[in-house]
């Protein structure tokens, strides 16, 4: 199996991971992100509900406020719905990406990621210098004039811009373990 292979799919199991878990954590990603103790102690289908309740409280809605917003914006510009999501969201259109979530949520930046790595069908797309890649059939040039390359490399960028505040949030914040070790695992695949 290709390098690239390999990273599109860590990067798809985090997208999935860091999405909000209607279902058990997927064994497989687990792994993939190197979780292999969560993979055990999800095998037996328990845990989901307090799993559920900590992402709530980490991401979604927590008093006084929320320890961990999973977008781009509110540690970029310090509010929500900012430039940057609109940016993303102009971004993703431009290749024929939409979604019904906030475009600079951690789950949906890292899909478009994957998405971009998948149709550029490079070797090492978080290492490589990407922007000379000719657009991929499915995923095109993008309104901005943008190759695939260049989205990805703009994408990588953003991210490594505000995902080590979001990160090291999660690993002081997470009180069930879960979302820490994810924190790590997204850290050492980012961010390395």
């Amino acid at each position: 199996m290709s390098k690239s292979i390999v990273e599109t799919e860590k990067i798809l199991a985090l997208s999935r991971l860091f999405a909000y878990p209607q279902t058990a954590p997927d064994k497989q990603d687990l792994e993939r992100v190197g979780m292999e103790k969560a993979a055990a102690e999800f095998q037996d289908g328990g845990g989901l509900e307090p799993l559920q309740a900590e992402y709530v409280r980490l991401f979604i809605n927590a008093l006084p406020e929320t320890p961990c917003p999973p977008y781009g914006s509110f540690y970029l510009e310090g509010t929500l719905m900012g430039d940057t999501t609109i940016r993303l969201r102009d971004l993703y259109a431009s290749h024929g990406f939409h979604t019904d979530e906030m475009p600079d949520h951690i789950s949906v930046e890292l899909e478009f990621l994957a998405l971009l790595s998948m149709a550029s069908g490079l070797e090492g797309p978080l290492s490589s210098p990407l922007s000379k890649i000719p657009p991929q059939a499915g995923m095109g040039e993008a309104r901005w004039g943008w190759s695939v390359g260049e989205s990805i490399d703009f994408l990588l960028d953003h991210l490594r811009s505000w995902t080590p505040a979001f990160l090291e949030q999660i690993e002081k914040a997470d009180q069930g373990g879960f979302f820490g070790e994810l924190s790590k695992s997204a850290r050492n695949l980012l961010l390395a």
